[in-house]
């Protein structure tokens, strides 16, 4: 499990990204199929009737690959929003969303940042 924590940014990228290429190859297939270059043209062909399952694919992994990448964003700017503070009072208050977002969301490396920052502030356990 933690090789898919470590490759969080990488396969949301990688599948947002197929989800992407899918969604091209679809327009391009239905939508502007006389203005398509040759070389798409003939992947368009290689592809025939599985077109539409390419798509269906395609805007799934689009919509998942999209909203994985970005909720990782948001919660490594809400990790560090919540580790950059100075105040040992407001650390504590918000140590069990830090080691939640540290320890089951985010890569290993932010392990690390949490540790130190906790011996940083001197807090034990």
């Amino acid at each position: 499990m933690s090789l898919l924590r470590d490759l969080r940014y990488e396969l949301s990228t990688l599948v947002f990204g197929l989800g992407i290429l899918s969604m091209i190859l679809s327009f391009t297939y239905w939508v502007i199929p006389a203005q398509t270059p040759d070389w798409l043209r003939n992947i368009n062909d290689g592809i025939g009737n599985w077109m539409i399952w390419v798509a269906f694919l395609g805007f799934l992994a689009l919509l998942g690959g999209g909203y994985y990448f970005i909720d990782t964003i948001r919660k490594e700017r809400e990790f560090d929003h919540l580790v950059t503070t100075t105040s040992k009072e407001i650390f504590v208050k918000n140590q069990g969303r830090i080691e939640e977002l540290a320890y089951y969301h985010l890569p290993s490396s932010y392990e690390k940042r949490y540790q130190q920052k906790r011996k940083e502030f001197r807090i034990k356990g």
